[in-house]
Formats: C-alpha cells, structure tokens, sequence
C-alpha cells in the first residue's frame, strides 16, 4: 500500500490562486494500492468539496495529487511524488498530469 496526499484549493480564477491568502485546505491523506485509486479518491474529493462551496472564491478548485515516499526514500531530493492535480473551472472538471510523472 502507498500512502497519497491531497491539496485542495481555491480561487476566483487561476491567475489570482498563489494571490488568495487563506486558501489552501489541511492536506488529506490515504492509503491504495495504486496510482489510479488515488486519482479517483481525489477526483471524488474535488467533486464533493465543489458542490459544497460557493462564491466567487470558489470559481477555481484545484485538487494536487501527490505519493509520500517512504522514509528515507527521495526522488530529485523530495520526499514526495508529484502525480497531478484535478482542475475545476468554468471549463469543467480535468486531470493534468505533473511533468515526469511516472506511475
């Protein structure tokens, strides 16, 4: 089993998202067997945290995927594995897979 991390947040549009203090959730964390598990988990996430909030705040959700290596165990000197994030906009609901990923 692997241990994955999921970073939600939000803004009124993606240029103003490193702008908004205050908008960045506590990380979850949850253990699957895989890769594609934990983007579905966090799809779902996305999903639910949407359709609970709203506001102009709230017009950009956006969901980062990551894998916590274990102890020990770095990749480019990071602790973690970056998978991707989901994206929620006006546009709809899209993955875009980190640079290098690798499952």
């Amino acid at each position: 089993m692997k241990t994955y991390s999921l970073e939600l947040r939000h803004a009124p549009s993606k240029r103003k998202l490193n702008a908004l203090d205050n908008n960045r959730l506590e990380p979850l964390k949850q253990r699957f067997e895989g890769d594609p598990a934990a983007i579905a988990w966090a799809q779902g996430e996305l999903l639910d945290f949407a359709r609970r909030r709203g506001g102009k705040n709230f017009q950009y959700v956006e969901a980062s995927v990551l894998e916590l290596l274990p102890f020990g165990q770095l990749i480019d000197d990071k602790d973690y594995r970056r998978l991707g994030r989901w994206v929620c906009n006006a546009d709809g609901i899209n993955w875009r897979e980190a640079a290098g990923a690798e499952a």
